[in-house]
């Protein structure tokens, strides 16, 4: 069962992967005008995406997800209080040139984590399915 679990959320991850890498593709020829939607749509998108995946770990009725959620909660307001920080620096240096630049290595940065998430992802999936697979043979064994 986990297998097609985790492989049904290995598709949607791949569709959102590619989603991402189309729309930083797009940004680099779009308009002032397009990109500002664009922008608006996504954080728009990330805020619905963000509350239903609060949303969903708070109902679980799973002890597991109510400790996630917990932490959930402690990133959404660290990521929060991290964006009003370099908001707050980035006023301090006006400089057009400087403000694009920070900008850059937060989105730079920001891939980077998504990679050590996915490979963190990758690693608690694989636990999971050997842990599933002890059971498997431990229940085998005992019917033997």
């Amino acid at each position: 069962m986990a297998h097609e679990i985790l492989s049904v959320k290995l598709c949607q991850l791949d569709d959102e992967f590619g989603k991402l890498h189309s729309r930083i593709h797009l940004s680099e020829s779009a308009g002032h005008e397009q990109l500002s939607r664009e922008i608006e749509l996504l954080s728009q998108e990330c805020s619905e995406a963000g509350l239903a995946l609060g949303e969903k770990l708070r109902l679980s009725k799973s002890e597991y997800a109510s400790v996630l959620y917990a932490y959930y909660e402690k990133m959404e307001d660290l990521i929060r209080e991290g964006c009003a920080r370099l908001q707050a620096l980035a006023a301090q240096r006006p400089e057009e040139n400087a403000s694009a630049e920070a900008k850059l290595l937060l989105a730079e940065y920001a891939l980077d984590f998504a990679h050590q998430a996915a490979d963190r992802a990758l690693l608690i999936s694989m636990d999971a399915i050997y842990t599933q697979l002890l059971i498997q043979d431990e229940l085998e064994r005992k019917e033997t």
